[in-house]
Order: structure tokens, then sequence, then C-alpha cells
């Protein structure tokens, strides 16, 4: 499908099964995928890619991680408008975020999902996120 064609994905996730087979799945749908395995490197990556959305998992290195990412994430002017999705292999991801910086807003964060995620799911996700 021409619709996502030059649209770039960021996978930030420590599990390398994962990264390879969500990658698969992206590039089958002509997204343009970037992946990093640590959340400083994530980080980084999204300020000088630019994606038009990022792929988190909320357990990178550990659950701290994940969170400490998606804040730098919001409060950089350059990564701030990127939607992010969350990934958890916990159930309860917005009460993460809550319990983690109780009473801030995320408007960065435009879903969280539990792993494993069926890739339809994820790709309707991201598609509603980017557009």
């Amino acid at each position: 499908s021409c619709l996502h064609v030059g649209k770039k994905i960021l996978i930030i996730d420590d599990d390398p099964a994962f990264r390879n087979s969500t990658t698969d799945i992206l590039k089958g749908e002509d997204y343009e995928v970037i992946t990093a395995a640590k959340g400083s490197e994530g980080f980084q990556t999204a300020k000088t890619e630019k994606p038009d959305a990022i792929l988190l998992d909320v357990m990178i290195e550990d659950a701290g991680t994940g969170l400490d990412v998606a804040k730098k994430l919001r409060d950089d002017p350059d990564t701030a408008g990127i939607p992010v999705i969350m990934l958890t292999g916990i159930r309860k991801a917005d009460q993460l975020l809550e319990s983690y910086a109780p009473g801030e807003k995320w408007p960065n964060i435009k879903a969280a999902m539990e792993k494993p995620v069926e890739p339809p799911v994820l790709l309707k996700k991201l598609e509603q996120s980017i557009l």
C-alpha cells in the first residue's frame, strides 16, 4: 500500500526477535523502519531521524528506562510531536504512566498495547497515530 511509502517508524526495543519480526511486518506495509536496542540510543535516533511514529517498549532494560525515554521524547521540542505507541509485557500500561508520573499528561503517547501485539491491531494503531 503506497499509503505508507516515505513514512518512517522507529522501534525502540531490547528484544532482537521482536525488532526483527516487527520490522518485517512494517516493511511489508511499505514503512521505512529504524531500530534502537537501548533507550538512550532510541531517544538520540528519534531526534536525528525524526520518525513519523515510535514504537517504544516500556520494559526496555527495565521499566523505568522506557518511561524515561517517553518523558524525554515528550519534553524535547524536537520530538514532542512524534506519536508514541507504548508496548508492554505487563498489563495496564496506562496505570504504569500514572504511577510513574502522577497527574502528568502524555499527549505524545497515542496508545499503550500489551505484548504480544497482533500485527493487524498494531498496524491499525500505527495508521491512526500517523494520520
